[in-house]
């Protein structure tokens, strides 16, 4: 049976370009909010406020040093794996799309909340940078490896095994009151979809939809490669054509 660190190691000494570029804007935002206080994490109540860049700028946006710390050996420890699997567009889309979309799922479980409860209902008022990240990452490891025993913290589980226990952990927390087991739950199922929601015939539906004017213009951008080769290739072999007709036209001595 395969396991995943029969390849060579995924992990790396230096961070990977994905991963180094989420730990150097995280490091850049924690500057900037500590000289300036800028709104960028994410609150629901700002949001709807029509203070939308948080969906994106939440995924770098640490609330304590703590969690900026814990934010980089998250992206240290595991974006390197992540990132190497997924590549670096991906995983950066990961990041940020599947940390937009997180994050727009908390929004309306909070909508869902103050309408379904009592005033004064509990507030969903942040959530945290790097659990967000930490679970985007853990969904999206999960799906990829779900039936394939691999080490996760030391013990040997398979994919779904981390999968369920990532979401009991993220729903007895909720329980205890912690808002941001709100986005990390969410964070979970994104990054579940992002690795598996092809296999599904509504989410590849819309996931072509959206792609399909990009992927239509790596076609024709490939296609007018090929044909620029092709034809250097033809006139390549016309020359050689026509210069062995030469030397069959020399009268042999």
């Amino acid at each position: 049976m395969r396991r995943m660190f029969d390849d060579p190691p995924l992990g790396g000494v230096s961070p990977l370009p994905g991963a180094l570029f989420l730990m150097a804007a995280t490091t850049v935002v924690v500057i900037v909010r500590a000289l300036a206080p800028v709104p960028l994490f994410f609150l629901p109540e700002a949001v709807l406020n029509g203070a939308v860049w948080q969906l994106l700028t939440a995924t770098v946006t640490p609330m304590t040093p703590f969690g900026w710390l814990m934010g980089l050996l998250v992206l240290y420890l595991f974006g390197n794996v992540m990132e190497r699997m997924l590549g670096t567009g991906r995983f950066l889309a990961l990041c940020f799309a599947g940390g937009a979309a997180a994050y727009l799922g908390t929004l309306l479980t909070a909508l869902a909340v103050r309408l379904l409860l009592p005033s004064p209902a509990p507030s969903l008022a942040f959530a945290a940078s790097s659990a967000t990240l930490f679970s985007l990452m853990v969904g999206a490891f999960a799906a990829r490896l779900w039936n394939t025993p691999t080490f996760f913290n030391f013990v040997q589980l398979r994919g779904r095994t981390i999968f369920y226990i990532s979401a009991a952990i993220d729903l007895v927390f909720l329980l205890y009151g912690y808002p941001d087991s709100v986005s990390a739950l969410w964070a979970l199922g994104v990054g579940f979809f992002f690795i598996r929601g092809g296999e599904f015939a509504q989410f590849r539906a819309a996931r072509d939809w959206a792609t399909g004017p990009f992927r239509r213009w790596r076609i024709r951008r490939k296609y007018k490669n090929f044909k620029l080769v092709e034809s250097e290739m033809q006139r390549m072999w016309d020359d050689l054509e026509d210069r062995l007709n030469r030397e069959d036209r020399r009268p042999r001595r």
